[in-house]
C-alpha cells in the first residue's frame, strides 16, 4: 500500500533515547500484596482492555471466555463496599442461545462513558475452522457477528444497539469519536473499520484497512488487526498495522484512511537496544503498537510497541514519533512472543504518570506448579522523566498473580486489573477443569487458575506494602 501525505505537515524527528531516572527503583524480588475478589464463573478465563471506574464510583469490567457454549458477562464492583455483583450475560441481552450458535465469548474492547451509559463491543472466541468461515462441527450456527451495547448507569440495565451484521465479524477494539456521536470499531478477523452513529443508530462500513486482516495469506495479505485504537484532540483516529506503519483516519475526508509518512513504528526498538531484532514473522504483536492513549497534558499519544515494550510518543500534529524507554521489569531482557510479549494494563493518571502491568520472570515455589510469568507494576512518571518497579503482584494467601490484560485507577485512589489467580486448593482445581474442559487458553495448560478481579493499594506506589 502507497504512503499518501495527510492535509497537515508531517516532519521526521529522529528518534531519541530517554534512559528515565533509575532512582528510586526496587528489586525485582520485592512483592506487592493485593486483594483478591472472586467471580465464581469458572468458564471464565480472560479479559483484554475491559475495565472502566464509572462516574457512579463504581468499577465495571468484563469477563470473556473460551467455552464454546458460554458468553461473556458484565460485572460491577463497588469500592464502598467491596461487592463484585452480577450485571448481565451478553448473549442473553442479545438474545442469542449458545446451544444453538456460536455465542459473543469475549468483549475485547474498552468500556467507555459518555451520556450517562457504558458502551462497548462484543467478539467471539470461537476459532475453529476457516477463517472467516468459521462453521462448528456440531452444527450450530456460525457467529452472527459483533455488537454494541450500552450500560444505562442510572437504570442498570444493558441495551444491545446492533451492529454492522456481518457474519463471523467480531468487533475487537472500539473507541469513541471526540464530539460524542460515533462509536469507532474495528473488526476481526477481516480489519473492517466501521462506526455506530449514536444519534441515529446507524452503523457505516469504511471497508477494510489493513489488507485482508487475520484471515489473509501470511507474508503477503496477512496484518495483524490493531488492539487498540487511538483518538487525538482532534477527532482523528489512528492504527498500526503488522510493518509498523501508522494509518490515519480522518472522519470528514471523502478517502478517510491514510498511511502516514516517515513515521514508522519500525524504528522505535532499534534505538532501545542495538541488539534487538524484529523477527521475520508476519504475524503476532512484532511490530504494532500493542497499546496507546491520549494524553491531553501533552497533547500527545503514550504507547507500547508490541514486540519491544518499549514506551514512545506520539505526536501527530508536530509529527513527532520517539522512543521514551523500555517497560520493561528485572530480569527481562527481550521482549519477543508470548509470556513477554507487551501487554494491554495501561493506564494514564491524573498526576502524568504511566501504569503499566508487565509480565516479569516466573516464581518458583516448591510443591506448586509452574507459571510462566508472573506481573510486575511499573510506572513511568512523564514530568519527572522518572521509571520506577514497584514488584511482583501475589494474593494474600501466596497466590501468583499473571497475565493481566486491562487496568483502570478507582475512585479510591487505588489499581485495579482483572488477572488470573492461581488456584491453589485441590478441590477447587477440579471443579475449574470440569468446568472449563478444554476451552483454557493454552497459556495455562500447566496452572490452574481462576480470573479474579485484583486491587492494588496506592502504597504500592510509594515503595510501601
Amino acid at each position: 500500500m502507497s504512503r499518501p501525505g495527510l492535509p497537515f505537515y508531517f516532519r521526521f524527528i529522529g528518534l531519541l533515547l530517554a534512559l528515565g531516572s533509575a532512582s528510586g527503583s526496587l528489586s525485582a524480588k520485592t512483592q506487592i500484596t493485593v486483594e483478591l475478589f472472586p467471580l465464581d464463573f469458572l468458564e471464565g478465563d480472560c479479559n483484554y482492555h475491559s475495565i472502566t471506574a464509572a462516574s457512579d464510583g463504581r468499577i465495571y469490567f468484563t469477563v470473556g471466555t473460551h467455552h464454546q457454549h458460554t458468553s461473556a458477562r458484565l460485572y460491577r464492583f463497588d469500592p464502598t463496599d467491596n461487592e463484585v455483583s452480577f450485571v448481565a450475560d451478553v448473549g442473553e441481552v442479545i438474545g442469542l442461545d449458545p446451544s444453538a450458535e456460536v455465542p459473543h465469548g469475549k468483549v475485547h474492547t474498552p468500556l467507555f462513558e459518555q451520556n450517562g451509559g457504558l458502551y462497548f463491543a462484543t467478539h467471539t472466541s470461537v476459532y475453529d475452522g476457516t477463517l472467516p468461515d468459521v462453521a462448528p462441527e456440531d452444527g450450530r450456527i456460525p457467529y452472527r457477528g459483533g455488537h454494541f451495547m450500552r450500560l444505562d448507569l442510572a437504570s442498570g440495565e444493558v441495551e444491545d444497539l446492533g451492529g454492522p451484521g456481518l457474519a463471523n465479524e467480531g468487533l475487537i477494539t472500539m473507541a469513541p469519536g471526540r464530539e460524542g456521536r460515533w462509536l469507532y470499531a474495528l473488526t476481526w478477523p477481516t480489519g473492517l473499520l466501521v462506526g455506530l452513529d449514536l444519534e441515529t443508530g446507524h452503523v457505516r462500513n469504511w471497508g477494510t484497512v489493513q489488507n485482508r486482516g487475520e484471515w489473509g495469506h501470511l507474508g503477503s495479505t496477512w496484518d495483524f488487526i490493531c488492539r487498540k485504537l487511538g483518538v487525538d484532540d482532534r477527532g482523528m483516529v489512528f492504527g498500526s498495522d503488522r510493518e509498523g506503519r501508522i494509518w490515519a483516519f480522518d472522519p470528514s475526508a471523502q478517502r478517510p484512511v491514510e498511511y502516514l509518512e516517515n513515521l514508522d513504528l519500525d524504528h522505535v526498538p532499534p534505538v532501545r537496544d542495538e541488539s534487538f531484532i524484529i523477527k521475520p514473522e508476519p504475524h503476532y504483536f512484532w511490530r504494532n503498537w500493542r497499546t496507546i492513549l491520549w494524553n491531553e497534558q501533552t497533547k500527545s499519544f503514550w504507547g507500547l510497541h508490541g514486540g519491544s515494550t518499549q514506551l514512545f510518543e506520539f505526536s501527530p500534529t508536530d509529527g513527532i514519533l520517539r522512543s521514551v524507554r523500555p517497560m520493561l521489569p528485572t530480569g527481562i531482557e527481550a521482549a519477543p512472543r508470548n509470556p513477554w510479549r507487551t501487554q494491554l494494563g495501561f493506564v494514564l493518571s491524573e498526576d502524568n504518570v504511566l501504569h503499566y502491568l508487565a509480565h516479569s520472570p516466573p516464581t518458583e515455589i516448591e510443591g506448586r506448579r509452574p507459571v510462566r510469568a508472573t506481573v510486575n507494576l511499573l510506572t513511568y512518571d512523564i514530568t519527572r522523566d522518572e521509571f520506577r518497579e514497584h514488584g511482583t503482584l501475589i494474593g494474600p494467601a501466596g497466590e501468583r498473580v499473571f497475565f493481566a490484560e486491562s487496568l483502570e485507577i478507582g475512585p479510591d485512589g487505588r489499581l485495579y486489573t482483572v488477572a488470573w489467580v492461581e488456584t491453589l486448593d485441590p478441590t477447587r482445581m477440579a471443579a475449574v477443569q470440569a468446568a472449563r474442559g478444554q476451552a483454557a487458553p493454552d497459556e495455562t495448560t500447566e496452572t490452574i487458575y481462576e480470573i479474579q478481579l485484583v486491587r492494588i493499594s496506592p502504597s504500592a506506589l510509594s515503595g510501601g506494602e
